[in-house]
Order: structure tokens, then C-alpha cells, then sequence
């Protein structure tokens, strides 16, 4: 993937691109392509489908994600301005987004994540101790994509036995190209099948419910009334994305990062506690969320003369790489003092899950660590990542000395 793109003439003005960012790409080169980008202007207009503008200035991106007035979350997918589907509640915006943040708070808080770490800190040791014995693995399909879906499976009080089949519908609704599926029917038959899934799950436990956040969840009340099916099903969907996908991806990048630079392996070897601080780094680095937002009203922005309906792209690794806001943006620095990156949003919708993730992928490198010190990318392996969400597709390591 070459890290410019071919132009397509100009829009309003700013230059157009046939930019599909479904398509994949090897390993960083949609992070080095936004570089690229950012540094050539703040702004252009994609012809892919009806098109979208894409802004390129980091403080621009997070203006703009901190402004849901101007820039709804009514839809958040830059293809489809009028989607056939609601996640709840990120598709909501204040005040109704703000009721379900409220709710869902307790169980995303700090002190309600800190009381699950030893269940996250065993799933964690009894996967890796699996492997341990082993010469090595694909660390993605056996490790990283497992462990917190299985402990986002265990919050929900979904059936583990469904782990695999959750996976597959992740990546038919995140991972395909344009190319691959240009008219959406296949992510609108996994969506379909999700649907379908939940609203027995919904049955079930309105006939007997569970102590789980489902349950918990069939007892709440929005203004005094009771939450309805299909109000429940988008909250599932919702769910069922935020807690299959993102974490998995940034341990994915967590192992990559740490087999590449040996050196910075040692270093958290020998002094743990820069464990967090990398994690940190990590997810700025390795910026892999490119949320999109409808405008509510013409706006200009990062000099796009955006127009009320149109949809907006807002990569986060053009905020989180921004050679204006950090110091050699794109090294992960062990002992960086200024950690404050929007690899979780910013703004009102802002990861809701941000605690949880974090510590899943502190105790993922912890735990690691403590068991398989020494590993290496296994050679002769094209490492390929996706498109739309950037996550490594496989990652086969090597290790020694663990048995």
C-alpha cells in the first residue's frame, strides 16, 4: 500500500481521493499512510460511495469529537449516513446518550473493574499457561482475540461455548473491504444473525433472569418506562462490537510491538512497572479506531466545507501521532511523561469500557511476561493487517526456555 493515495480530481475545492479505508494493508501502513496524509494538508473529500469528507488535522479530529451538536453520533460508519441499524448507546446522542452512560457507569467504573481483576488476572494465566509449553502459536486466534472476549462473554453472561462464533461475526461486520462486500449485504447478514442470537438471549432472561449485565440491564427504566426489545437488541449489538474487537486488537499490537523491539522487552522484563506507561504509548502508537460522525449543520473544518448530513472520518492516529502535540510521536517511549492520547475517544462518547480495557491489556503483558519472556516473529510471514479497524490478521510467534 503505497502511503499516498491516487487523486480523483478535486471537491469544493480540496482534492478528492478514491479512499476506501475498509481495504487491508501490510503491517502499519494505514498508520504511516495517515502520516503521510496529515502532513500534506488538513483535509480531502473521498469519492468511495456517496463520499465523505476526511479530516486530517489532529486538534481538528478532536474538535470535532468533542462537538456532538455539530457532529452527531447518529451515525458513526462514513458509508452510511442513514444506517439500517442503532447501536445504543453509541448512536445516541445527549441527553439520552448521557441516561445510558449512567447506567451502564457502575459497571464500568473504576472500582467495579478493580473488583473483577482476579478473574481477568486467572483467565489471563490459565490461557497463557496453555501455551506455554508449546514452541509457539498464532498468538492472535489463540490468545489475544480469546481472552477478553471471554471475559466481556462472562460480563454479559453469554455462553462460552459461542466464543468462536462471535469471532466470526466480528470480522464479517468490522473487517471486509469494500471490494469484498461493496453493497454491505454481507455485514447486514451478520448484523441479522447478531440480531437474531440476542433476542433469544433477551427471551431467555426475561423468563429467568441471571445475575449478568444483561439481566441487570432488562430492569432498568428510561424516563419511568421499561426498555423495550429493539431498544435492547441495539444495546446488545453495541455490546457485542465494543467488547470483541478493540482489545483483542490492541493486545494483538501489545505482543507485535514487544517481539520487534527486544530491547524495550528487556526493559519491562527488568522493571515491570513501565508496563502501564508502554501500554499507553501502544495504544497512541498504534492508533486503530477511525470513528466517523454525521453533521447536523454545514460547518467547515480542517477546510472542509462540510455540508448538514454529510458524514464525517476522524482518524484518531492523526490526533495521537501529531509531531505538534508529542515529542518523536511515533516511538513508543517507555517513560514518555505526557500520556494524554484519544486512543479512546474524546468527548461525550468516549470509551465507556476504557478501565476495563486497560486493564485487560495490563495484565495480558504482565502475565505474558511472567511466563514467556522470550519470543520472536516467527519468520517467512507476510503480517498483514485489516482494513476499517486496524488489527493484525495473524501473528505467529516463536519462544524458548518456558517449559
Amino acid at each position: 500500500m503505497s502511503t499516498m493515495l491516487e487523486p480523483d480530481g478535486t471537491h469544493d475545492g480540496l482534492p478528492a481521493y478514491h479512499f476506501d479505508n475498509r481495504l487491508g494493508g501490510p503491517v502499519l501502513s494505514h498508520q504511516e499512510r495517515w502520516d503521510a496524509i496529515a502532513g500534506a494538508h488538513s483535509g480531502f473529500r473521498s469519492t468511495i460511495a456517496r463520499g465523505y469528507w476526511v479530516v486530517t488535522d489532529g486538534p481538528e479530529v478532536q474538535k470535532a469529537l468533542q462537538d456532538w451538536r455539530t457532529f452527531s453520533n447518529k451515525s458513526v460508519t462514513a458509508l452510511e449516513p442513514n444506517p439500517k441499524f442503532l447501536w445504543i448507546p453509541e448512536m445516541l446522542d445527549p441527553p439520552t446518550h448521557s441516561v445510558w452512560r449512567r447506567l451502564l457507569g457502575r459497571y464500568f467504573s473504576p472500582s467495579a473493574v478493580a473488583a473483577r481483576e482476579p478473574e481477568v488476572r486467572q483467565v489471563a494465566v490459565e490461557m497463557i499457561e496453555a501455551l506455554k509449553g508449546r514452541d509457539g502459536a498464532d498468538v492472535l486466534d489463540e490468545f489475544a482475540r480469546r481472552f477478553p472476549t471471554l471475559i466481556f462473554m462472562r460480563l454479559m453472561g453469554l455462553p462460552e461455548e459461542d466464543l468462536l462464533t462471535f469471532l466470526a461475526w466480528t470480522h464479517e461486520l468490522l473487517h471486509l473491504s469494500h471490494d469484498e462486500d461493496p453493497d454491505g449485504a454481507r455485514q447486514m447478514t451478520a448484523m441479522r444473525e447478531v440480531s437474531a442470537y440476542f433476542e433469544e438471549q433477551i427471551a431467555l432472561r426475561r423468563r429467568t433472569p441471571r445475575d449478568d449485565l444483561l439481566s441487570h440491564a432488562m430492569a432498568w427504566t428510561i424516563d419511568g418506562e421499561p426498555i423495550d426489545d429493539r431498544d435492547m437488541h441495539a444495546f446488545c449489538i453495541l455490546m457485542f462490537q465494543a467488547g470483541f474487537d478493540t482489545v483483542p486488537i490492541s493486545i494483538g499490537w501489545a505482543l507485535y510491538h514487544f517481539a520487534a523491539h527486544s530491547e524495550q522487552r528487556a526493559e519491562i522484563l527488568a522493571d515491570p512497572s513501565l508496563i502501564p506507561t508502554g501500554v499507553e504509548e501502544i495504544l497512541r502508537v498504534y492508533s486503530f479506531v477511525v470513528p466517523a460522525r454525521k453533521a447536523t449543520q454545514d460547518v467547515e473544518i480542517g477546510g472542509c466545507p462540510v455540508k448538514a448530513g454529510e458524514m464525517v472520518m476522524l482518524p484518531l492516529a492523526v490526533t495521537n501521532r501529531d509531531p505538534g502535540r508529542y515529542d518523536n510521536p511515533l516511538e513508543v517511549d517507555l517513560r514518555r511523561k505526557a500520556t494524554n492520547h484519544i486512543a479512546f475517544g474524546s468527548g461525550p462518547h468516549r470509551c465507556l469500557g476504557s478501565h476495563l480495557a486497560r486493564l485487560e491489556l495490563n495484565v495480558a503483558v504482565e502475565e505474558w511476561h511472567r511466563r514467556i519472556p522470550d519470543y520472536r516473529i516467527a519468520p517467512g510471514q507476510e503480517l498483514w493487517q485489516h482494513g476499517n479497524m486496524y488489527g493484525i490478521k495473524s501473528l505467529r510467534l516463536e519462544w524458548w526456555g518456558t517449559s
